[in-house]
């Protein structure tokens, strides 16, 4: 009745009785709380009050995060009432006694600031009071890394993949941040070896990897392990597309090994996969040119007629067509 009659004042001493009552279980005692905070908030409009209650309520019965955003932010003041949502849990923030619930506090006061409300000077501040519940905090971590990377303070950055790399809990994602880190010790640090050392053990699980693996052998000039490393790939690789890449690396590497007819042999298991390829086809023809395989050659530039597309190539492949035709009739003579 007092509710139906808005007799706040009077909601507010009987309400502020039953709180205080000895018998009342947690569950009725923030029952009590839940609507006094209603009392002030919705009923008397008085915010500083309201604040008042609720940190109160947190004070007493340590009730988790979850909880309070349900029942207070999004049922009291409402889900996209930000503004109040920021107000209310920076000021209720210091009766959290539990660094758990404390970390998902702050964690949504960050997002508040950086998503919602757009308070760019504020987010650095909320993560670093995360940072020290919390050192292995994700979120945290990750804007830490956002920043320096963003600074191109590539040592700093390196720092807080590290963190990430080892200490959070989904493998995919620990995944993740150390092929990230092997990429800013690569692209960035100029240490391929560090790379090289965080990428090998993840290559067959994690193929994402094997790409930048590649890159770092080749940087190393380790082409006996490349060579192994590509042909693992190839065996396990499922896209036919990826599979022929990884032999055209591996014929590169044997050309480069001055094992011509290997190479030769690979780019052509590599075009069989792939038959459109330009970048095989010139490696292949590149090949062919160094073995002097005239009737190889005049036979892939046929091949490469059915490729190409520009009228301007084709008049020029034509007329490579023609010239070794003739280099094979003279060969066949002699």
């Amino acid at each position: 009745n007092l509710e139906k009659y808005e007799c706040y004042k009077q909601m507010d001493q009987l309400l502020r009785w039953r709180i205080g009552r000895p018998d009342r279980t947690h569950s009725q005692q923030l029952s009590d709380y839940v609507l006094l905070m209603k009392v002030h908030y919705l009923g008397l409009e008085d915010f500083d009050v309201f604040t008042a209650v609720t940190r109160d309520c947190v004070d007493r019965l340590q009730i988790p995060f979850s909880t309070l955003r349900l029942r207070v932010l999004d049922e009291i003041l409402g889900p996209t009432n930000y503004r109040h949502h920021l107000t209310l849990l920076r000021a209720i923030s210091d009766a959290v006694r539990d660094n758990a619930q404390l970390v998902l506090l702050l964690e949504r006061v960050a997002l508040i600031c950086e998503k919602k409300l757009f308070l760019e000077t504020e987010v650095e501040p909320t993560y670093n009071l995360i940072l020290k519940v919390a050192p292995n905090n994700e979120k945290a971590r990750k804007f830490k890394k956002l920043q320096f990377s963003h600074n191109m303070e590539w040592n700093e950055a390196a720092e807080q993949l590290k963190v990430l790399s080892e200490h959070t809990k989904d493998p995919q994602e620990r995944a993740r941040h150390r092929h990230e880190l092997a990429q800013l010790y690569l692209y960035n640090l100029n240490q391929t070896g560090a790379a090289l050392e965080l990428l090998r053990p993840m290559s067959i699980q994690f193929p994402e990897t094997r790409h930048t693996l590649i890159e770092a052998f080749e940087r190393l000039e380790m082409h006996e392990d490349l060579l192994s490393a590509l042909t693992t790939f190839e065996r396990t690789g499922r896209d036919p597309d990826e599979i022929a890449q990884f032999k055209y690396r591996r014929g590169t590497i044997l050309f480069k090994m001055n094992r011509q007819a290997d190479a030769i042999r690979v780019y052509k298991e590599a075009l069989q996969l792939q038959p459109t390829s330009l970048m095989i086809h010139e490696a292949l023809i590149s090949a062919l040119l160094e073995m002097r395989m005239t009737a190889q050659l005049h036979e892939q530039l046929i091949h490469l007629q059915e490729v190409v597309q520009l009228d301007s190539s084709k008049t020029l492949l034509a007329n490579l067509v023609s010239r070794t035709s003739r280099l094979v009739e003279l060969a066949e003579t002699e």
